[in-house]
């Protein structure tokens, strides 16, 4: 009877060392899967540490100097400066310029580099093999509108720089001259259609940066009352191109602009007889002068071919263009032309052609402007202008619902202030190297 006991007695002692040797090699196994103490994964995985340090362009100093400072090789400096000059001209880099860049601590090796090319634009470097690639990298936005509201009392550029509210003095620069100078353009000469009294309401979109500055996009809408007479302006898209429409959907594109210089005034006015302050003698003057400093730049006021460039007599340096259907424009005194300005070359309206200056017979810094058609000088102010498209049938209705949505957010508001909800932009990044 003990024999069976004994052996049963072996067996479950063979079971409980198989057991603990079971055990035993598991705890093993589990101890040689375990992670190892953190502070040794961190000295064996660890990266260089980087120190983050900036830098400022002195005055005096070139790009080079600073990369100097910053113990940058020159070999690798050269290489940086390359692909600087690839997206900016280093040439226009001014003093104060801020250049923050990342070093190794083990090394004293230069990491990456990042400066701020414009309020809008940042450029950032890092090392690629034995060169470098360049990042520029958008300022992110979000876009909100913002309405302008006013009185003329001496002019709209005065108006809207003297207005009321926080909108920063380029923000409203930046809306006068979309006025002027793209939807009204054809239609308003601002130094002389405007009168004291004169309202107007501005809506128009701008892109707000995260430190609270912003910059114009687009006007989306305007009414004027000019002398009683009402004006208003809508931006609207056809086809995919955007153009400016009255409220019953007229184009207000013309074949001529109203005048050849922006935000200008009158010194003398077009008329069959003026006392003329050089020759001291009544005489015809057939055209427009405009005051304006040294340098003023000078626009075609409509598409055409230039007929003359050169020496033109009392009226200094002259150009004269060719327009459609008989017309011609003259523009005199002026102090230089622009580059590509030659006989037989077409020009776009809008197109830079010279500048003002006081050459021939000229008592100061003006723009003699005159206007033919077929060979006859005509006071420029009573040309009939030839229209653009108006809206199509079709899209008149999308025109209508949107025209009147934005009369609305102008009438909301009484000044400065917003007159929707921001929605969101993103982004863009563009990559080089």
């Amino acid at each position: 009877m003990a024999r069976p006991y004994r052996i049963l007695a072996v067996g479950a002692l063979c079971a409980v060392g198989v057991s603990v040797g079971v055990q035993r090699v598991a705890e093993r196994r589990e101890a040689a899967q375990a992670p190892q103490p953190l502070s040794v994964l961190a000295a064996f995985r660890a990266a260089p540490v980087d120190v983050a340090l900036a830098d400022t362009l002195r005055s005096g100093e070139t790009l080079s100097g600073l990369l100097a400072r910053t113990r940058l090789d020159s070999d690798a400096a050269g290489a940086l400066l390359a692909e600087l000059s690839q997206i900016a001209d280093p040439r226009s880099i001014r003093p104060g310029l801020v250049v923050q860049y990342r070093m190794a601590l083990r090394d004293g090796r230069v990491r990456g580099m990042s400066t701020r090319l414009d309020a809008d634009r940042s450029l950032a470097f890092r090392r690629a093999g034995a060169g470098w690639a360049a990042e520029v990298r958008e300022v992110p936005v979000r876009a909100d509108t913002a309405v302008l509201a006013g009185t003329v009392r001496q002019s709209l550029y005065q108006a809207l720089m003297d207005g009321e509210g926080d909108v920063p003095r380029a923000e409203r620069q930046a809306v006068a001259d979309i006025l002027a100078d793209r939807i009204f353009a054809w239609k308003v000469d601002f130094s002389r259609d405007l009168r004291p009294g004169d309202a107007f309401r501005i809506l128009y979109e701008r892109m707000v940066r995260p430190d609270g500055t912003a910059r114009t996009s687009k006007v989306l809408a305007v009414q004027f009352s000019i002398g009683g007479t009402p004006h208003d302006a809508y931006l609207f898209t056809v086809d995919g191109a955007e153009d400016y429409y009255d409220g019953e959907g007229e184009s207000l594109r013309r074949a001529f602009l109203r005048a050849p210089l922006e935000f200008r005034r009158i010194s003398s006015s077009y008329s069959t007889g003026r006392f003329h302050p050089i020759l001291r003698r009544v005489r015809a003057h057939h055209g427009i002068d405009y005051a304006a400093s040294q340098g003023t730049p000078i626009r075609a006021v409509g598409d055409g071919v230039i007929q003359k460039v050169g020496w033109g007599g009392g009226y200094g340096n002259v150009v004269e263009i060719r327009h459609q259907r008989g017309y011609a424009s003259r523009y005199a005194h002026m102090r230089g032309f622009a580059a590509g300005i030659r006989p037989g070359t077409r020009v776009r309206q809008g197109q830079l052609i010279g500048y003002v200056g006081t050459t021939g017979l000229s008592t100061g810094p003006h723009l003699h402007y005159e206007f033919h058609m077929n060979g006859r000088p005509v006071n420029p102010s009573s040309i009939r202008y030839l229209t653009g498209d108006p809206v199509p049938g079709g899209a008149r209705g999308r025109f209508r619902a949107q025209r009147d949505v934005r009369i609305a957010a102008m009438e909301r508001s009484s000044g400065p202030l917003l007159a929707a909800n921001p929605r969101p932009d993103t982004s863009r990044t563009r990559q080089r190297g």
